[in-house]
């Protein structure tokens, strides 16, 4: 019922109370292991995600070739495959705009618990929950863009999360005694004597599963990094078409915290193509939202994203990147300066807020970042500085959390803040901070000529803030009273201007 209700939002939110046509397709697919019929697994995958959807008058849906799936409003697909070896199942699901742009590309995911040696009827009922599991994933993560209008200013209690669950990561279980493969897989041997045998197996990973099952195992589990590595170029011929490798990779990808292994994951990672490539995706926006990535690997990993068309996912990962604990500058300086611009304006303020009224802005890094997201959001010359964010500025200029920033914030609140006498006051209020006082007063004075009306008021205001406000000298620092003096001087002259 989750999804439901939150394609129910989606009718009344999205369009104004239209119901919207939503064309979906499904496709099931395998490489060699099929234990059920396809068209009947795919028709069971189909009903479990789409069951929430069908109560009368939520949306009309409509099964649609890939041909006419734009024609909705909204487009979904629904994807799932068998993974041999592995013996599981994995669902896909991507929820997008068609007809309407107004929500962004979101995907989720979920891999069964393993189909091996149970009944037809146990193996149906795992496929099913992964596929209802996926699907009420998909509208947690929905439902805040649905909802935006109420919820993109609260901070919110809960960390933006990605809607992924990644299956259990099983590579059998090496049974073969040969020297190489025993060696490989011994860490009691020296690194040297396990990449000779490394050397030995390489030619075997193609076709004999004992030999490449070793170099996976070498992936996860050695203890030399630059071994690692070598391990995943010796995989990455077989990763090319190989499903169950190709998801060790992105595994590793997911969990390894070395450089060298990630340069060379990274790497292999990019020649992987159809479902495969849906998880890759996912998995470098894994990279770029975890604390555990080290800072190369997610500015690598943001690179490759800038590259890529369309990323699902792309809004939760960007706001969790903001917000995650790392002390390193470059870690959130790809998410802020670039990742941030791939997404459409009128979608970034959801992204953003949460970092910009949670950030302590102190540090020079911080303060790049901060910046970098304000002129993705409102200094943005190619559209127009969001609304709601634009009467927010003066939340976040209060902040005293918001530090070094808090000048740019008052200067961009000038400039775009509503032009109205709470807005002048409020600057004035904050103008008493010796400090602040001079972006203040030219601030206050950037409304004015915004909306001359305000002009007397404002003369009357500076003249108790005159009387008030208690500055002490800041040597080599502009002197308060004297921009206060020069400003009344111009308000005078506008308002005589005016009255001619």
């Amino acid at each position: 019922m989750i999804l439901q209700g939150m394609l129910l939002s989606l009718v009344v939110g999205a369009t104004g109370g239209e119901i919207p046509d939503v064309h979906y397709v499904s496709k099931v697919v395998t490489k060699s292991w099929e234990p059920i019929a396809i068209k009947e697994v795919q028709a069971q995958v189909e009903q479990a995600v789409l069951e929430p959807l069908t109560a009368p008058g939520t949306m009309r849906l409509k099964k649609v070739k890939v041909s006419d799936l734009k024609g909705g409003a909204y487009a979904l697909r629904i994807n799932g495959r068998f993974v041999e070896e592995a013996e599981r199942f994995t669902v896909y699901l991507s929820f997008g705009p068609a007809g309407q742009d107004n929500l962004p590309t979101l995907f989720a995911a979920d891999t069964s618990k393993a189909l091996g040696r149970k009944s037809r009827a146990e193996m149906m009922k795992r496929i099913r929950a992964a596929a209802k599991r996926a699907a009420t994933r998909l509208s947690k993560s929905l439902t805040p863009w649905l909802q935006r209008t109420h919820i993109d200013i609260a901070p919110g209690d809960a960390a933006p999360q990605l809607p992924m669950r990644w299956g259990a990561i099983e590579i059998p279980p090496v049974t073969d005694r040969r020297k190489a493969i025993v060696t490989l897989m011994d860490p009691r041997q020296p690194d040297s004597a396990r990449s000779r045998a490394l050397l030995d197996l390489k030619g075997h990973v193609f076709d004999q599963q004992p030999a490449r099952n070793a170099v996976e195992h070498c992936v996860l589990r050695d203890p030399a990094p630059k071994l690692r590595a070598q391990c995943v170029n010796a995989l990455a011929p077989v990763a090319r078409s190989h499903v169950p490798t190709q998801r060790i990779l992105l595994h590793a990808m997911r969990s390894d915290v070395e450089d060298t292994v990630l340069d060379v994951l990274l790497k292999v990672s990019k020649g992987f193509v159809g479902l495969s490539r849906l998880e890759t995706v996912a998995t470098w926006l894994h990279m770029i939202a975890s604390d555990a990535t080290p800072s190369r690997a997610a500015d690598k990993a943001a690179r490759l994203l800038m590259k890529e068309k369309d990323v699902p996912n792309l809004e939760v990962a960007v706001a969790a990147c903001l917000l995650q604990e790392a002390v390193v500058y470059g870690k959130r300086h790809a998410c802020a300066q670039g990742l941030l611009k791939k997404i459409a304006p009128a979608r970034r303020r959801p992204v953003v807020w949460r970092y910009l009224n949670q950030a302590s802005v102190f540090g020079s890094g911080e303060r790049m970042t901060y910046e970098d997201v304000l002129r993705a959001v409102v200094e943005d010359r190619k559209n127009p500085p969001d609304e709601v964010i634009s009467e927010r500025l003066l939340d976040l200029a209060e902040r005293p959390a918001t530090g070094r920033m808090r000048f740019k914030v008052i200067h961009l609140a000038g400039k775009f803040a509503p032009a109205t006498a709470t807005t002048i006051e409020r600057l004035l209020k904050l103008s008493h901070e010796t400090r602040l006082a001079t972006n203040c007063i030219s601030a206050t004075m950037a409304v004015v000529r915004r909306n001359k009306a305000l002009a007397p008021a404002t003369l009357e205001a500076f003249t108790q803030l005159d009387a008030r406000a208690k500055w002490y000298p800041r040597p080599s620092r502009s002197n308060p009273r004297q921009d206060l003096k020069k400003a009344q001087k111009r308000l005078r002259r506008m308002i005589e201007k005016g009255s001619r």
